[in-house]
């Protein structure tokens, strides 16, 4: 494996990895934020952007497994070992376990330099560990590391303990394993073609013509599904442009449940980046208003670019927290959405170190301030209207619970039978996307109509 980048002097890719692996782990930097940084900053070729970056996301993605062989041979907690040490001890092991091309020797070798590079006296420590791994490689397995059937289907897929056995009590632990195995799985590329820009004929026919590899779903024809681009993605015409735009297909979902109609006046409360607001204004063909609210001024910033590139200018954006919507807009929408502030445990998938963030008292304390934004933004609606609320997790106490809990005060609202139109299984009015099943990120829907 080369780690030269065509200049004169070589660059020392695993040590790029292991400080951007301390910038992730210990300073709670985004993976994917952190990644293009280094590559950015070191001019990396080809070769060692794919080693870095095989590297980063490797140890990120199997990070609760290597943990558990460090503190096995360790013999003594993390929290007891230099952080430093750990983020090597996880770079090299992965190479040892994971890395074919990488021999085990060089594996150990490069490991031990940059402890002497970046520690006090640890090289050796880290030789023996390593060493002991090489050693005793037959003999490790996860039904030894594991001391519960949870803590090994938490091993194999690398998500946190608290997290399986929270879904172990939502759904057993079948579904929980199968949720676990979607999640590992390298994502399909999924887009949404803006019919505001293009026609959906008009658009397959582009980027097959540009020797691209498309599929159009079969039950929601703005669904694209891209396997296969040439060039770059993001500096593609039909992205530059806007004609399509990056979304999940659960994403998209949420807006056929909204069901906007033309000349109406809706509210989307936590809109940003607006997404789902542009996805709005595509189906309203521009005419109506959509008022998009965020509470970050930057945030605002990229929904305003993002509504000029796709062509959505019905959009009208304010810097509004949703706990506080103003009392002067009270029964003046048709529709509101509250696409609510949440665990994001439908996602996993696309954000490899977002199941590393997540604590199980996160999952608890969200509902209050969901419901305070349902409370709210509820007092929005006309009567007769409709409002939807939705979350991209897969976490019965911010999903069910908060509307519940709503319905329960609120004797003016009933939940909408939302009917066999939305192209997902589902029992009842309220729907929650079930990855494996329905190949698409994990969100929750439910649609409220106000007694007129």
């Amino acid at each position: 494996m080369s780690e030269t980048n065509g200049n004169p002097q070589k660059q020392n890719i695993r040590l790029y990895a292991v400080k951007a692996l301390a910038d992730i782990n210990r300073k709670g930097g985004y993976a994917n934020i952190v990644l293009q940084q280094y590559i950015n900053q070191y001019n990396m070729s080809d070769l060692d952007r794919r080693f870095f970056t095989e590297l980063v996301y490797g140890v990120v993605r199997r990070k609760n497994y290597l943990d558990a062989i460090i503190v096995h041979f360790a013999k003594r907690p993390l929290n007891k070992l230099s952080s430093l040490v750990v983020e090597i001890l996880r770079l090299g092991i992965y190479q040892i376990l994971y890395m074919d091309k990488v021999p085990e020797s060089a594996a150990v070798n490069e490991s031990v330099k940059l402890a002497k590079k970046l520690t006090r006296g640890l090289s050796g420590f880290v030789n023996a560990i390593l060493r002991n791994l090489l050693r005793d490689d037959g003999n490790i397995s996860i039904d030894e590391l594991s001391r519960s059937e949870e803590e090994r289907i938490s091993f194999i897929y690398n998500q946190p303990l608290w997290l399986i056995e929270h879904w172990a009590n939502e759904m057993g632990l079948d579904k929980t394993e199968e949720l676990c195995a979607w999640f590992n799985e390298q994502p399909r590329l999924t887009a949404r073609i803006n019919t505001l820009k293009i026609s959906y004929d008009d658009c397959i026919y582009q980027l097959t013509d540009a020797g691209w590899i498309v599929e159009q779903d079969a039950t929601m024809p703005e669904v694209l599904y891209i396997d296969k681009h040439v060039g770059s993605l993001e500096k593609s015409d039909l992205v530059m442009n806007g004609a399509i735009t990056f979304m999940d297909k659960a994403s998209m979902l949420v807006a056929h449940v909204v069901n906007p109609q033309a000349n109406e006046r809706i509210l989307d409360c936590c809109a940003a980046p607006g997404g789902k607001s542009m996805h709005m204004a595509a189906l309203m063909n521009n005419q109506g208003t959509i008022v998009s609210c965020d509470i970050h001024d930057h945030k605002i910033e990229l929904m305003e670019a993002n509504a000029e590139r796709l062509g959505a200018t019905i959009i009208e954006t304010t810097l509004q927290d949703a706990t506080q919507l103003p009392k002067e807009w009270a029964g003046t929408f048709d529709r509101v959405l509250i696409d609510a502030p949440c665990s994001g445990l439908g996602i996993l998938q696309k954000k490899l170190d977002m199941r590393w963030r997540k604590e199980l008292s996160t999952l608890k304390e969200l509902p209050a301030l969901q419901l305070q934004i349902l409370n709210r933004a509820s007092q929005m609606v006309k009567d007769g209207g409709t409002v939807v609320y939705s979350t991209c997790t897969l976490n019965t106490l911010e999903n069910e619970d908060v509307v519940n809990k709503f319905l329960a005060t609120h004797q003016e609202f009933t939940l909408d039978s939302i009917g066999n139109d939305i192209p997902v299984p589902h029992e009842g009015p309220m729907i929650t996307t079930y990855p494996p099943r329905d190949n698409m990120d994990g969100f929750f829907m439910a649609r409220l109509c106000k007694n007129k």
